[in-house]
This record gives C-alpha cells, sequence and structure tokens, in this order.
C-alpha cells in the first residue's frame, strides 16, 4: 500500500468505515460545504479564510457527483496538496502517464476511498465483463466506469478498455502487459461498438473479430469484443480480450 492509499484508507477508516463510502457525511465531518453551480470544470476545490469548499457541475449524474467529492477530498486530505484552489475535470479512467501527477494522486485517492483494495479483491474475480463490473458498481454504489477501472488495476487476465463518444475514441487503459496498441481516431465501422452507436438504447453486445480492427500490431490475433451503450451520454464503453486468452 503506498502513501496515498493509506491516507485514503485512514480517511475511510476514520470518517466512513462501512462498506459504501459516504462522502458528503465525510465533508461534513470536515465542515467542507458542497456548493453546485453551472461550471465550466468538473469541479473545484477552494480552501481559505478557514472555509472550504468544493463546488461541483450542477449537471454531473449522482455517481459521477460522488466520484468528484472523492477526488477534491484527495486534494483536501494529502498533505503536499497545499494551494488554495484545485479546479479539475475528473477522468474516472485516464491514468495515463501525461495526465497531472497531482490529479494522479487525487483520482487514486478517491479509487481507494471509495473501493477500498482489500474488500474490493473481496468481491472480485479477477476476469473482467460487464456483469462483473456492475455487479461491483453496485455494490460499492459507484458508477460503471469507477467500478471498471478498479478492475483493470486488479484483473488477473490482460485486456483493454477503450471508450468512444459519437463514434470518436476519447481514452482506452490497458491491464499491465496487454501487448496490443490502439493506433486510430474513431471507431472501426467492422466494430461491435460502431453498430451499437445507431441504437438508441441501452445495449451489450459481445463478438469475435479480427484485432487489427482495433490495434496496429494485431497482426493475425482475433479478439473479443464486448462493448455496451450507454445512449444517454451516445457513449460506448469496450472491454476487450485477446480470443486465445480467454
Amino acid at each position: 500500500m503506498n502513501k496515498i492509499q493509506a491516507l485514503a484508507n485512514e480517511m475511510k477508516q476514520f470518517f466512513s468505515p462501512q462498506t459504501v463510502t459516504n462522502v458528503y457525511s465525510i465533508c461534513k465531518q470536515l465542515e467542507i460545504e458542497i456548493v453546485e453551480a453551472p461550471i465550466q470544470a468538473d469541479a473545484y476545490l477552494e480552501c481559505e479564510n478557514g472555509n472550504s469548499y468544493i463546488v461541483l457541475k450542477e449537471s454531473l449524474n449522482s455517481n459521477r457527483k460522488k466520484f468528484t467529492i472523492a477526488h477534491e477530498l484527495g486534494h483536501f486530505y494529502i498533505p503536499w496538496h497545499s494551494e488554495l484552489m484545485f479546479g479539475c475535470d475528473i477522468k474516472e479512467m485516464d491514468f495515463k502517464n501525461d495526465y497531472a501527477p497531482r490529479e494522479k494522486e487525487a483520482n487514486l485517492f478517491a479509487a481507494e476511498l471509495l473501493m477500498p483494495m482489500k474488500e474490493f479483491k473481496n468481491h472480485f474475480s479477477g476476469k473482467i465483463c460487464y456483469t462483473t463490473v456492475s455487479e461491483l458498481a453496485n455494490i460499492f454504489d459507484v458508477s460503471f466506469q469507477a467500478a471498471l477501472n478498479r478492475c483493470i488495476d486488479l484483473a488477473f487476465e490482460d485486456c483493454m478498455v477503450v471508450c468512444s463518444i459519437d463514434r470518436r475514441i476519447k481514452w482506452f487503459n490497458a491491464t499491465e502487459d496487454f501487448p496490443l496498441l490502439v493506433n486510430r481516431k474513431t471507431v472501426s465501422e467492422l466494430s461491435g461498438a460502431d453498430e451499437l452507436f445507431d441504437m438508441q438504447i441501452f445495449q451489450v453486445k459481445t463478438i469475435e473479430e479480427p484485432g487489427y480492427i482495433w490495434f496496429c500490431n494485431a497482426d493475425e490475433r482475433d479478439v473479443v469484443e464486448e462493448s455496451i451503450a450507454f445512449p444517454n451520454y451516445n457513449e460506448v464503453i469496450s472491454i476487450i480480450h485477446l480470443k486465445d486468452e480467454l
């Protein structure tokens, strides 16, 4: 356990030790006021003259707000995040190396606060699929994306997750040893994800397909794509495994 995880566990055990972390209760105990407003960023934390505020974009959904508050609590609680204000666009799934180091730390803090690794492992088989991730999201009362990211961190199998919005690839995240590389900006017309964008209902689609549909170095390897449509956001999340490793 690193320092960030230790700090998150310290906060959870002291302020909200039950399985489902109550970030609103934590803020109340720490005398941090939560305000919603039509701001550009997802949130910002302001500490001045002995008063602390977390200002949230009012259009965020409830689970996204929960992760966002947990992220801002990270800025509040991590000792070396000492600025008086942080403005953040929370990227629940974006832990790439070029992401700002303190934002990565706040994301790690939020993940550990909401889904403590030790307890999460007790419910996670190590294999990633829509059903497993949905069950974990329900257990810990977090968004599908937040639970999926936690699964990527702890998976026993290699896979990649790709998020597409309006058919454009917005981000991707893979287990440490996943061997293939995404080298495209839009979803292929041959993919299962592309078909889901034409449907205006929630749906899960699983297909086998050539790896080159997604990856530049797949050669003749096939993959299994499980894509989930979130029509309210015009978003599709694709969980991709190597066929020969299933």
